[in-house]
């Protein structure tokens, strides 16, 4: 998030202009796009830190999705998660210092915190429907989520430790991917 509202950042985006969808930057009137990634596996949905210096991204470098980060710059890129699950949808907390996302290490999609390094790894969600697109609060001490556990996808609340769980939309209409209001 940036503090000067003159100022209009970058934009982080995926393409395959180069024949593989890779994570891009550019400026926001569309000049200096710049490959971040260059790898020959799919980096897909990137995700900014707070402060703008990582982006968060799903790759598919050794079979499966995993969670990756990359310096701004293009420089430092890790993989944060290492198995042989789907590890996906990263979300940064405001504060920078964890990463929510969505996992099937369990058998289905729950939601599972970590670590801005990738260690700590925590399953926050546990129950035998899907748990979809984890978003941050401003503070940071709540995260909403998509969910199909009343058989039908449900906008769901819980704190940031996972307890304190609440259906927020409770329609008969399917509901989902929830951002939160930055103020």
């Amino acid at each position: 998030m940036r503090a000067n509202s003159s100022d209009p950042g970058r934009i982080a985006f995926t393409s395959g202009r180069d024949g593989n969808h890779e994570i891009y930057v550019m400026d926001a009137d569309g000049t200096d796009p710049t490959n971040l990634t260059r790898d020959p596996a799919y980096d897909y949905l990137p995700a900014w830190s707070p402060d703008g210096s990582r982006i968060a991204f799903d790759s598919f470098r050794d079979g499966n999705w995993e969670i990756c980060v990359v310096n701004s710059d293009g420089t430092g890129q890790a993989r944060l998660t290492t198995n042989t699950y789907w590890d996906f949808l990263p979300s940064w907390s405001p504060d920078g210092g964890h990463i929510a996302f969505v996992s099937d290490r369990d058998g289905n999609w729950e939601i599972y915190v970590m670590n801005a390094d990738g260690s700590a790894q925590t399953r926050l969600t546990d129950n035998p429907a899907n748990d979809a697109a984890p978003d941050w609060s401003r503070l940071g001490d709540r995260l909403a989520f998509g969910t199909n556990r009343d058989a039908n996808w449900e906008v769901y609340g819980m704190n940031a430790d996972g307890s304190g769980l609440a259906d927020l939309t409770n329609d008969p209409a399917e509901d989902g991917d929830p951002r939160w209001s930055p103020r």
